[in-house]
């Protein structure tokens, strides 16, 4: 599983779009000038998570779908060790993200969701970057940085979560598509 070339652009784009949405929705609701600011709050805390769920299964199934693709293209094995083991690192993590923020969300510390979300994705990086051969460890450590960032300057955190899920995709993609 790689975020090289296509995968990485698709994964900054999808994840601009994600962002961009789930701003709108904040946005309308907390301005009340919108349908969505009708619905009672556990229904609008449902309706994100909703969709963050929906998001973060289309991404993954996306390039699981586009490293087979470009695996098959290669002659590649279609899930060699290194791919389980970089699969499993992250869906461990995941699966560990999603709680720390859940419990952060219901102990009512909202403000250290965005921060949180990218120090771990930034430290899954680090640790997998041993097993892939692009520099997910300098993605990693970009990550961790604006997620320190995004603690010291709350109100920046949005723009800095879509600068770092959305654009540095992007870049890294865009680095290896060119390597090509």
């Amino acid at each position: 599983m790689s975020l090289r070339g296509n995968t990485g652009i698709f994964a900054g784009t999808i994840s601009l779009i994600y962002i961009y949405g789930i701003h709108l929705l904040l946005v309308q609701y907390a301005s009340g000038s919108a349908c969505v600011s009708m619905l009672p709050i556990s229904f609008f805390e449902i309706l994100i998570l909703g969709i963050s769920i929906v998001y973060m299964l289309i991404s993954y199934i996306t390039i699981v779908l586009i490293n087979r693709r470009r695996r098959k293209k290669l002659y590649l094995r279609k899930w060699d060790f290194k791919a389980k083991k970089i699969r499993r690192i992250y869906l461990m993590l995941l699966l560990l993200g999603g709680i720390i923020l859940y419990f952060l969300m219901t102990g009512g510390q909202i403000k250290l969701v965005i921060p949180t979300s990218m120090i771990l994705y930034g430290i899954a990086g680090i640790v997998s970057n041993k097993r892939t051969y692009g520099a997910t460890a300098i993605l990693g450590m970009v990550f961790i940085i604006l997620g320190i960032l995004a603690l010291l300057f709350p109100g920046l955190a949005f723009y800095l979560w879509g600068f770092a899920f959305g654009v540095c995709h992007i870049g890294y993609g865009l680095v290896y598509y060119r390597k090509r």
